[in-house]
């Protein structure tokens, strides 16, 4: 038997930007009278307002902005599959193939040409107060992006027309070896292209380091521009800036590995050949092109394509005008690599019990290699002490010829960190590599009573740890990337404990009865439900002093100051009364200032790792109580009506959903996370919704 199957579709979004229901004007516009400069001329024809993030010397902080005022994306996608089965002795063999082309047809997302200000309470010209250096003009950094048509800036977000094919053969063969053992032997080839840009010329660009020659790059001046004439710069292909597709660059700036044979193997046996006891296992190896998907496979969004600078320290709205280039965060992509892979294994056994009952025990693991992750490749090395940056010569912590303390610059945010990076010319250079790994092993357990005595009832219980260093696609701590197994502990997505139940149970009552009123009047009626248990996910500590960053430039990670361990409790909130507490914030402290220098000595950006609390689990129960009446027949059919009561979260029992973690960004150096600095520290600060009911007839026929 043949099976051909061809499909296509598309999944278009054309996104609007409105006003939040928090706007006093009602608008995302620009005002008639908004008078702020802009980066570049091209984008002063953007009617809608930029974007803000104010936070640091505030016990708050906030983030607005419209993002897309309008944005189209549409993503027409073609699948094709071929299957042939063939039945020869005792093997059912399969062989076939998967096509899949996918298109991406949209304007880009990442740049923002409205503008974004940051205000952080840091850097040179700060009054030490978010809030008063966004009132009084003192922007610490501001980023506008752009498009580029031949080296000329036109303002608006872009278009790419990115394109990706993957083709899939496999064959399998299911063989039984005997009446009682079947084996499954199967193998799968992996064969995918590089998402890439099909306009000429294209679009997406890459960062080779290799290429990166630093006695080529322009220079940085005093102001944190880019000095023209001085060297390479980003607005032009070259010293380590290569256009995809082009002068042997490949397509999507990648070169997919092709060693992607995938085995799959598999058996099944009854040891005891009574049909009752079956023992099973099996093992897996998949493969996948990494990174996510769009914008975290392509160039889309680089230089020279794309302008998405960075100026800093600028006083007044007024100044932010078309000048010399400030520096641009980019994204990289490793050219040449293994693809994701991930391998997965099970071993299962199988037993029916007397009276319907079957119950299953199994071994569930999985490992991942390859994993997408996305450091900044960009950042200050760790230990970095001095270094002569000619144009901060008499700037604070410089000498007068331009020696400068890196550390006391960085973690006191003197400068920013683009003066002392690997890749002048750069803010972040994101850096998308497939070097993450993970561990998954499981112990699950399944119970079903499948029919008997008008109950129906099925119980699963999984006990099981999740452990990685990147839990998502393009995952990057924040804090220091340079020791990727620092990182490694519980998966953000991990819970230990996992037990499901759900049933259905006729009510005997009158349900044999022969007075027809009995019966179906006072009989038919079901309770039905679903009850979960689970633990929480885990929870991760950071702690950024206000003003100060860590000696890269990055953000930290907290100190214990005890055993940091889940602690119910109740606080008096001033702001919200009783509130209840998930663990004691006096056991987790802020780092001391010597812990934000990068010289490698133990507790360097604080002791803790990486999720080391588990949060809040679940006990919900979801519970349905439904009566069935006959109304009799029409014709051949039997014609019922049900009336049905369904509620969640039955005993409207609180189930607490997230805490706040970390310390407040004005705990003194070397303190704990409590105190009149902390107030809801430790605090549950959301549930899950509360109890839920609905009623509802149907008609059945």
């Amino acid at each position: 038997m043949n099976e051909f199957v061809v499909a296509w579709g598309n999944d278009p979004h054309h996104i609007t930007g409105f006003a939040g229901p928090g706007s006093p004007d009602h608008s995302i516009s620009k005002p008639a009278n908004w008078t702020a400069g802009q980066f570049f001329g091209a984008n002063k024809a953007q009617p809608f307002l930029p974007g803000i993030t104010v936070g640091g010397g505030l016990p708050f902080s906030f983030t607005e902005g419209v993002l897309y005022g309008t944005f189209y994306n549409n993503v027409p996608t073609w699948t094709v599959k071929d299957n042939l089965a063939y039945t020869h002795s005792n093997h059912s063999l399969k062989m076939g193939v998967f096509i899949l082309r996918t298109a991406i047809d949209s304007e880009n997302g990442l740049v923002d040409p409205q503008g974004f200000y940051t205000f952080t309470g840091g850097g040179p010209i700060t009054t030490n107060n978010a809030l008063a250096d966004m009132y009084t003009g003192r922007i610490q950094q501001y980023t506008e992006g752009t498009f580029v048509v031949n080296g000329n800036p036109v303002g608006t977000w872009g278009y790419a027309r990115m394109r990706h094919q993957s083709y899939e053969p496999y064959f399998q063969d299911d063989w039984k070896v005997t009446r009682r053992f079947m084996l499954n032997l199967g193998v799968r080839y992996y064969y995918y292209t590089a998402e890439h840009d099909i306009q000429n010329p294209t679009t997406d660009a890459d960062f080779y380091p290799s290429l990166y020659n630093p006695a080529q790059q322009a220079q940085i001046d005093a102001s944190g521009n880019i000095i023209p004439g001085s060297g390479f710069n980003y607005t032009t292909f070259g010293n380590g800036l290569v256009q995809c597709g082009t002068n042997g660059v490949p397509k999507g700036c990648r070169s997919i590995g092709r060693n992607t044979w995938s085995p799959r193997v598999g058996f099944a046996d009854d040891p005891t050949g009574s049909g009752n006891t079956s023992i099973r296992g099996g093992y897996g190896l998949f493969y996948d092109i990494g990174a996510g998907e769009s914008s975290d496979e392509d160039g889309e969004g680089n230089p020279p394509s794309y302008f998405n600078p960075v100026g800093y320290n600028i006083l007044g709205y007024g100044n932010l005008t078309q000048g010399p280039l400030a520096p641009v965060p980019i994204g990289a992509w490793e050219p040449t690599g293994s693809n994701t892979s991930v391998q997965q294994y099970n071993l299962t056994v199988q037993h029916e019990f007397g009276g319907k009952n079957l119950l299953s025990v199994a071994y569930v693991g999985s490992q991942g290699r390859h994993l997408s992750r996305a450091p900044n490749l960009n950042q200050v090395p760790d230990g970095s002490t001095t270094m002569t940056v000619p144009s901060l010569a008499g700037a604070p912590d410089c000498s007068a010829t331009g020696v400068c303390n890196v550390q006391n610059i960085l973690i006191n945010q003197e400068q920013p960190s683009i003066y002392f990076a690997p890749y002048r010319g750069y803010t972040s250079i994101t850096w998308n590599e497939l070097a993450g790994s993970s561990h998954y092993n499981a112990l699950q357990t399944n119970f079903r009573h499948t029919a008997g005595h008008g109950l129906t009832l099925q119980v699963a219980y999984t006990y099981s740890k999740a452990i990685d260093n990147a839990s998502s696609p393009g995952y990057d701590s924040g804090v220091d990337d340079t020791n990727k197994n620092r990182w490694f502990s519980q998966s953000n997505f991990n819970r230990t404990h996992t037990l499901v139940a759900n049933y259905i149970y006729n009510l005997p009552f009158f349900q044999n009865s022969t007075q027809r009123f009995l019966k179906n009047g006072l009989g038919g009626w079901e309770v039905s439900g679903i009850t979960s248990f689970y633990s929480g996910t885990p929870v991760n500590f950071g702690c950024s002093e206000n003003g100060f960053s860590s000696g890269v430039g990055q953000g930290m990670q907290c100190n214990s100051l005890g055993r940091v361990k889940i602690q119910k409790g109740m606080v008096n909130d001033p702001t919200f009364g009783p509130v209840a507490t998930w663990y004691n914030p006096a056991t987790v402290g802020m780092p001391l200032l010597s812990q934000f220098s990068a010289n490698g000595e133990p507790g360097m950006f604080g002791y803790m790792g990486r999720n080391v609390l588990t949060g809040p689990g679940r006990n919900n129960w979801d519970l349905a109580l439904l009566k069935n009446f006959h109304l009799g027949s029409a014709g051949a059919e039997q014609v019922n009506l049900q009336f049905r009561l369904e509620t969640f979260n039955t005993f409207n029992h609180t189930q607490w959903q997230s805490i706040r973690s970390g310390c407040s960004g004005a705990t003194p150096f070397g303190s704990p996370c409590s105190g009149s600095a902390n107030l809801n520290r430790g605090e549950v600060t959301g549930a899950w919704s509360p109890s839920i009911l609905q009623l509802g007839l149907k008609l059945l026929f």
